[in-house]
């Protein structure tokens, strides 16, 4: 449905001068005067509180790039608004309820005569799964939708906890860190105690413990291509949760400290 702000300017029309026949006339004229604006201005009251329905939003435009959408929340949300007619619906109302939607970003209403309604959305961006059957979203918000937000493969991002902020930051840091050494995140995983470990794109399991994750992953950043690049494809996993060094697990089930 399309619509745009319809701006209208009342006007007040300056009726000519009345020259006074008398006294007695003028009042009579002025009274006259005044219940004709009155029986106007109860008309257009009439037509618009109670003529609504003559004027149907028709058309309704949702655009939003080539961004997937759930298109029956957006339905669910604009629908009651509609009902009032085109007059009647408030295009503030409708924005912030659209914005109670947690993937959408911002949101732009307008109304355009005769009866059309246009919505301009931006979205956030979905970065990863969360706990397999939601979204997180790039604002940290979590977010359950009955169709997929996108079709790019993303990774996962697994918690009992519910701070999904605290896991997004950690998230960026790690994945910063793991490009340098042009590595990616399969999966981040927190535990019930709090302790995090990270698959990364090539099955290489990263244990970092339950604190100074950053200067673990950086420690295993520096040594992966020195020592491990080309043995990655042997790697089970690395345990990083050392004072200085690490030790890697061998899919042969060999164990070697490296420090």
């Amino acid at each position: 449905m399309r619509w745009s702000e319809d701006k209208r300017q009342w006007r007040r029309s300056k009726a000519g001068a009345v020259k006074k026949s008398s006294k007695k006339g003028t009042p009579i004229l002025k009274r006259g005067l005044s219940l004709t604006i009155l029986s106007a201005f109860l008309l257009i009251a009439a037509i618009y509180f109670f003529m609504w329905s003559w004027f149907p939003v028709r058309h309704v435009v949702v655009q939003h790039g080539n961004a997937t959408i759930d298109e029956e929340a957006i339905r669910t949300v604009v629908s009651p608004h509609l009902r009032r007619g085109f007059f009647r619906a408030h295009v503030h109302g409708i924005q912030a309820d659209l914005l109670q939607l947690p993937w959408i970003k911002t949101a732009m209403v307008e109304k355009t005569w005769p009866d059309n309604i246009l919505i301009r959305l931006s979205l956030h961006d979905a970065v990863a799964r969360w706990n397999k059957n939601a979204y997180l979203l790039d604002n940290g918000v979590v977010c359950q939708t009955r169709i997929p937000l996108t079709a790019v493969p993303l990774p996962e991002v697994n918690s009992p906890q519910n701070d999904a902020p605290a896991l997004l930051e950690i998230y960026y840091a790690l994945k910063a860190d793991l490009a340098t050494a042009a590595l990616n995140i399969q999966s981040l995983n927190e535990s019930s105690t709090r302790e995090y470990s990270v698959v990364l794109s090539n099955g290489i399991v990263l244990n970092l413990g339950d604190k100074d994750l950053q200067q673990r992953m950086r420690r295993f950043v520096k040594v992966y291509p020195l020592e491990l690049v080309d043995k990655a494809n042997r790697i089970a996993y690395v345990d990083l949760r050392y004072e200085n060094g690490l030790a890697v697990g061998w899919r042969s089930d060999d164990k070697t400290n490296i420090t």
